[in-house]
């Protein structure tokens, strides 16, 4: 399986799911969290169990996902990682974003990132960039959850992650229209 990095705002996203260790598995790839990621990945949203509709800010819980090897943390190892991640240090106000990038650039990796910069930046590099959207839709294949459970997860992922996909992540958001939760993906 190749190698990819993922941000803090696409493992927020994939975090609000419900469903973030299938989505990274059917991926089909081999998830590295920076350590700075992991560091930024303080909190997350969900519906609160005690009073249905309503949503609350609750410490992430990363040790699942890393423990099960889902994801595995990583650093810059080398002074050319270390130089890659000052360079985008520089550019971002992130150091989650910043090493993502250097590490995925220095080892050939894809990069997972919803920031509009971040994939701009990456593209620049000439990275291998993948989206929510295009992680959502490899699990939808591969998994196959019935519409309900797709309408809900792309519903959580708006409300719990507020992230709505803009057209220029690229044709896994339909061509450049934003998924809905009815027509979630075209071919």
């Amino acid at each position: 399986m190749p190698d990819a990095a993922i941000d803090a705002c696409c493992l927020i996203d994939i975090l609000a799911s419900g469903h973030a260790q299938a989505i990274l598995r059917s991926s089909r790839f081999t998830w590295y969290l920076p350590s700075a990621v992991r560091d930024e990945v303080r909190y997350c949203r969900q519906y609160d169990p005690s009073q249905p509709g309503k949503v609350v800010t609750v410490p992430a819980d990363l040790a699942g996902l890393i423990s099960t090897g889902e994801l595995t943390v990583c650093d810059p190892e080398n002074q050319q990682e270390l130089d890659r991640f000052t360079h985008y240090a520089a550019l971002f106000h992130s150091d989650g974003e910043a090493m993502c990038l250097a590490v995925a650039e220095q080892r050939a990796w894809a990069v997972a990132t919803d920031d509009r910069k971040a994939l701009r930046v990456a593209r620049q590099a000439g990275l291998t960039v993948l989206c929510c959207p295009e992680l959502i839709k490899a699990w939808a294949h591969t998994i196959r959850p019935d519409q309900a459970t797709l309408n809900k997860v792309l519903q959580d992922i708006q409300l719990l992650a507020q992230f709505r996909p803009n057209p220029s992540m690229g044709p896994a958001t339909g061509q450049g229209r934003p998924l809905t939760a009815n027509q979630p993906f075209s071919r």
